[in-house]
């Protein structure tokens, strides 16, 4: 067996909304510790990460290690991947059993967001949570400082910092983010895109700096954009995409001195529409990275009957017809379009479960949208 290594444990940090900890976006199972009762420097030099360390120095993948055994074993890109290739001068046999310093850094402050995306949740969204009737706590946590304070100890070694959210060209606490991370560190931003951007002071301090990814979350356009990404307005998204794409130029050294495209999550609202957000990221000049659903599940269209799995299948060779496709897409639509083939299901339990969800959408939580599906998604409407 091929032996599996993977820097994160030693050499990256991952904090979510709540306080939880771990080294890597992928890490399982949940967290090694919360910043709400343990400093951070206790959660990383703790026990849990020490036995994790002490099975991958031998090359055996850990428990926690399961998100990226996972995606690697049916040939997806893993969050180890990008670890390592972040951390090539790592010596496994001598790494030790200790935390050594940052070098991929992702910071999720709180849950603010302005949007209540179909799929998303409270746990990600103030937006969902307020809709709940849940209590929300968006204010700056006690170990901000600390935080900032771990990372700017380490400064040197720093090179990629993630802003996720919530949302993140909201979140004030990246704004000291910012300053404490060097300057020629690439900062992605995992963004809605979905605020007016003229008086961002985060969006200020992103503009200037000269190594900048954005990863820009919708998965629609026009309507069926305003329908899924809730409290979104689809003319200030390409207004504000206009904005972004202006810092898309090349530096002295010919280097883009920022980057990006679409970031897609493929689900049951786009299932049958991802030609025209294809053609449109195409005409913009950007990519569109693919992202499985994650839930709930009855938004995921490989659960659906025959009938939807034929719609699904059609508009996957509608696709490939356009020409656009890359060959990232290709493996990522390829296995689907073979699932979809071979799909001989005509009863699927999660036909009813999206029925309930569609009704609990447009009734409970977003009633401006009542009638609305079965308007946008006709083909998709007459078969439920």
């Amino acid at each position: 067996m091929e032996k599996f290594y993977c820097a994160a444990p030693w050499r990256g940090l991952h904090v979510n909304p709540r306080g939880a900890v771990k080294t890597c976006c992928a890490g399982n199972p949940n967290m090694l510790g919360n910043l709400n009762t343990k400093t951070i420097t206790e959660i990383l030099n703790g026990p849990e990460l020490a036995e994790i360390r002490s099975s991958l120095s031998q090359g055996n993948p850990h428990q926690y290690c399961s998100n990226c055994v996972n995606a690697e074993r049916f040939g997806n890109a893993s969050e180890r991947a990008w670890h390592n290739n972040k951390n090539p001068d790592i010596d496994y046999a001598t790494a030790g059993d200790q935390y050594h310093h940052p070098v991929i850094v992702d910071v999720r402050w709180n849950n603010t967001c302005n949007l209540s995306c179909n799929y998303c949740s409270q746990l990600d969204s103030s937006r969902w949570a307020s809709l709940k009737n849940i209590p929300v706590n968006n204010t700056t946590r006690h170990y901000y400082t600390d935080v900032c304070d771990f990372i700017k100890q380490h400064y040197d070694h720093v090179q990629e910092v993630a802003l996720v959210g919530g949302e993140p060209l909201l979140l004030k606490e990246n704004i000291k983010l910012l300053d404490v991370i060097p300057e020629d560190c690439i900062v992605t931003v995992i963004t809605n895109l979905s605020n007016p951007l003229e008086n961002n002071e985060i969006f200020k301090k992103l503009a200037r700096r000269k190594r900048v990814g954005w990863s820009i979350s919708f998965d629609n356009i026009g309507p069926r954009f305003e329908y899924v990404r809730h409290g979104g307005d689809w003319g200030l998204l390409q207004e504000n995409l206009a904005i972004v794409k202006s810092l898309m130029v090349k530096d002295s050294k010919e280097f883009l001195a920022h980057w990006g495209g679409v970031h897609a999550v493929y689900n049951m609202y786009n299932a049958t529409r991802i030609t025209e957000l294809r053609e449109f990221a195409h005409r913009q000049g950007l990519t569109v990275l693919w992202q499985n659903l994650s839930g709930p599940t009855c938004l995921d269209p490989t659960k659906h009957n025959q009938a939807i799995a034929e719609l699904a299948a059609d508009e996957i060779e509608k696709f490939y017809a356009t020409g656009l496709s890359t060959d990232t897409e290709r493996v990522f639509f390829d296995t689907l379009l073979q699932h979809y083939r071979s799909n001989t299901d005509t009863t699927s339990t999660q036909t009813p479960a999206f029925v309930k969800h569609i009704r609990e959408i447009e009734t409970k939580y977003h009633p401006d949208q009542q009638g609305k599906f079965a308007e946008l998604w006709p083909e998709i409407s007459r078969l439920l």
